[in-house]
């Protein structure tokens, strides 16, 4: 099985959308969106060519839409490493680790 590694900063990202979602839409809802989560980040470190190049943000940088999210990861050779998973009306580049868009 296919690993996946979360950066600090994409797991914090995913406890503000379970805090959020649990605010908005209530603890079945968080959970059902966490699990759904988690379900696209194993079928990305499976499939790591699912996602679509966003390499004009930065290099070998890949993102996978998951409802009102996207997922960034780069592809490695043993698992995929997830950067930030971001709303998708964000601003991407204010967002992502200045080490990437450089």
């Amino acid at each position: 099985m296919a690993k996946f590694l979360l950066t600090n900063r994409a797991a914090t990202d995913l406890s503000d959308i379970a805090d959020f979602t649990i605010q908005t839409f209530g603890i079945e809802q968080a959970r059902f969106y966490r699990d759904g989560l988690n379900h696209c980040f194993e079928i990305l470190a499976e499939n790591p060519q699912l996602g679509r190049n966003a390499t004009e943000l930065a290099l070998n940088l890949k993102r996978f839409e998951y409802q009102s999210h996207i997922v960034f990861y780069i592809p490695k050779e043993s698992h995929i490493l997830i950067v930030r998973i971001l709303h998708q009306r964000m601003d991407f580049w204010r967002h992502l680790p200045v080490s990437l868009t450089k």
